[in-house]
């Protein structure tokens, strides 16, 4: 068996389903395959910004990545999953070796969970799902009522829109790292609204596909 499928799953589809956090696990793995799950820190990037009145842009980053990892962990106990999350491309490649589904956080300081679902798609070969609060890429704040959903956008175009931020807990769509990666590997990927109904069902979610140019 292959991971087929790479999630990056906003922390806050955990940090908000916290109740129902074996909803979100039964969605994820009704994909009939082995997938690997790269959660973010949700709710809990306010740990990120009380760190950032007294420690420097590396240290809210380690902060960031412990959060995430224990939104990972939370998963975990409603999975039937690897029993340790991945901190390298090593652990990726062992725990995918072994036929069950990963669940990890994140992995360096500077990269979101998005790049690092990339990163992880690249080493896998699978196609990158990012499940989000957004349903899709929009050309301007999706609140804009003139604002425009592109059901395809390039790697290209979509650099034109986002801003790049690369602060700790301060990625609202995607960085552009992940961009970097998805286009240098032409990575099969779609950002779609992460409810229970897209997460079990990516391919067939209303979201945005990324093509890589």
């Amino acid at each position: 068996m292959s991971v087929e499928k790479v999630y990056a799953l906003s922390g806050s589809i955990i940090t908000e389903n916290l109740e129902k956090i074996g909803k979100v696990a039964k969605a994820l793995e009704k994909n009939h395959g082995q997938i690997l799950v790269v959660t973010g820190a949700g709710d809990l990037k306010e740990h990120i910004h009380a760190a950032g009145e007294n420690g420097n842009q590396s240290e809210q980053d380690l902060v960031g990545i412990s959060a995430t990892r224990l939104n990972a962990k939370t998963l975990m106990t409603a999975m039937e999953a690897y029993p340790d999350t991945p901190e390298n491309a090593e652990d990726i490649m062992k725990a995918a070796s072994t036929g069950d589904n990963i669940v990890m956080g994140g992995l360096t300081p500077g990269h979101s969970t998005d790049a690092v679902a990339a990163i992880a798609a690249e080493i896998l070969d699978a196609e990158l799902n990012i499940a989000t609060t957004v349903d899709g890429v929009y050309d301007r704040d999706p609140e804009d009522k003139q604002a425009k959903k592109f059901d395809q956008i390039s790697t290209k175009e979509l650099r034109d829109i986002i801003s790049g931020n690369s602060e700790a807990g301060g990625y609202e769509l995607i960085d552009l790292t992940a961009v970097d990666i998805i286009e240098r590997s032409s990575i099969k990927t779609k950002i779609f609204e992460g409810t229970l109904e897209n997460i079990e069902k990516p391919e067939k979610a209303s979201g945005t596909e990324i093509t890589s140019e």
